[in-house]
């Protein structure tokens, strides 16, 4: 049933994005050109709303050679938008964009609009994922966007980001009686990109801006979700988050800041009372920000002397807009680490076939190494004694999953170095703000080079679409990439 929900989610929002997403491209004007006719328009639609196209519809749109960008603009003429000029808090509203309102009908969304919002004016948009745990009502993210002297349990973020140039919205985390993470389920992947979609259809959203972050249980979300879903994202944040399982290079590109109290995890008193297990200890972020440093990255962090509580936290949220107001996502980054599959427990994670311009289609029988967190004493658990509290100990070890990774620099001289570990199969993207198109394209794969010539092609744009959902980043070119003798480079996972 699940595989059925989650299938049926990533459909309905591929439809709606195609419709929405493309607002920006649009939005630089159409000059009707008379290659792009009503038959091959018709195509194209058909092309982007089947999963298996007639040959007839295939052989139309490889025949066509004229402007590529200038097809997208006339897809785009009936972009669907119900942009309005509203402020302040805006409770319990349900989707309403016409491919949603249906399949995200029990979901709701709490937003909370700045004064000078203008719905001919682009704005970022920051997506906070609440906290809670199995049966935390829907209506609970409403106390993230109210102001904190109208409401005694808001967590206080709205009055460091009234005037920023950005729309929060709160969405209820997909429903799961079952689990403590129900932002780390297997259809939260479609249901944040359906609340972009949903946002972009209310408001008039730069998607170059958009952040994604969370708070405890919506800590977890953020830590597996940003990894990713990172080709769509400015930065992400985490408040007093934890996670089971990473391969820091994922991040490699995407802003991270992050907040934990020193005292998030603390025994009882000697009556039995107080105290948090270690669920989302400061060890998670401190290892988080070693390893990233490691790497080169260079994550913001924020630890205080508090505990697990948001609202006491006043001064990260006030760092936290700061960090927040200058971002905006590099659209062709020239460093590009896919990993497939990522996310908080990579053991069991769907795949992440796509990051930015590269794709991993096969990863072979063998392994990468990622990190994992192993807890070792008592079992942490609420309730619990201070005696167990101080028997419990976390550390970071590595272990073998059957995954795989593309690591890719697009160099000077039309030149792409690649290192793979694992993959078989892969894709590159192109976009003339990355290559080249009349020139050769040399690509080094593992110390291997290569030549190619690379051409700009409407079936490429338009499976571009389709892969990233995301009409603002049009890739015209694609080159399929098979990786020689990787089983002999790859370690069979214990």
């Amino acid at each position: 049933m699940v595989r059925l929900l989650t299938m049926f989610c990533h459909r309905v929002v591929r439809a709606a994005v195609f419709v929405a997403a493309v607002i920006a491209i649009s939005s630089r004007g159409f000059v009707a050109t008379a290659a792009a006719d009503d038959k091959l328009l018709a195509a194209c639609s058909e092309f982007l709303a089947s999963d298996a196209p007639s040959m007839s519809v295939v052989a139309e749109i490889e025949s066509f050679s004229g402007d590529i960008d200038a097809v997208i603009r006339r897809l785009a003429a009936d972009v669907p938008s119900d942009y309005a000029d509203v402020s302040g808090v805006l409770a319990n509203q349900s989707f309403t964009h016409p491919h949603l309102r249906t399949s995200c009908s029990d979901d709701r969304l709490h937003f909370f609009v700045p004064d000078g919002y203008e719905a001919n004016k682009p704005f970022g948009l920051i997506i906070f994922m609440h906290g809670g745990g199995p049966t935390t009502p829907r209506d609970h993210p409403l106390h993230v966007v109210t102001h904190p002297d109208d409401d005694p349990a808001g967590i206080g973020l709205q009055p460091h980001i009234a005037e920023l140039p950005f729309i929060l919205v709160a969405p209820s985390a997909p429903w799961n009686e079952s689990t403590g993470a129900r932002w780390n389920v297997s259809e939260a992947d479609a249901y944040i990109r359906a609340v972009i979609e949903e946002c972009c259809y209310r408001f008039n959203i730069d998607r170059d801006r958009i952040v994604l972050g969370g708070y405890s249980m919506g800590g977890f979300g953020a830590y597996h979700l940003c990894q990713r879903l990172n080709d769509r994202l400015a930065g992400g944040f985490v408040f007093s988050g934890s996670w089971k399982t990473m391969h820091w290079r994922a991040w490699t590109g995407l802003p991270l800041c992050l907040r934990h109290g020193v005292h998030d995890a603390s025994p009882p008193d000697e009556n039995g009372r107080g105290g948090r297990p270690r669920f989302t200890d400061v060890f998670y972020s401190r290892t988080a920000v070693d390893r990233l440093k490691q790497l080169g990255m260079n994550p913001a962090y924020v630890e205080d002397d508090g505990d697990h509580a948001i609202r006491p936290a006043v001064n990260a949220m006030r760092q936290l807009a700061a960090w927040i107001e200058p971002l905006r996502r590099e659209r062709y980054p020239r460093h590009v680490v896919a990993v497939s599959p990522r996310g908080w427990r990579a053991s069991s994670d769907t795949a992440t076939p796509h990051s930015h311009w590269v794709t991993i289609h096969e990863v072979g029988d063998g392994a990468i190494e990622i990190d994992r967190v192993i807890r070792e004493g008592p079992a942490p658990a609420f309730r619990e004694t201070a005696e167990d509290f101080h028997k419990q100990s976390l550390h970071v070890t590595t272990m073998p999953v059957k995954a795989g990774l593309v690591e890719a620099k697009f160099l000077s001289d039309n030149r792409i170095d690649i290192v793979t570990e694992n993959v078989r199969r892969f894709s590159l993207w192109f976009h003339p703000q990355l290559a080249d198109f009349n020139r050769p394209l040399t690509v080094c794969v593992n110390g291997v080079a290569s030549t190619h010539a690379i051409r700009p092609q409407l079936i490429h744009a338009l499976r571009s679409c389709r892969r990233s959902e995301d009409r603002t980043r049009i890739y015209h070119s694609e080159l399929t990439i098979t990786c020689e003798d990787e089983s002999r480079r790859s370690e069979k996972p214990e």
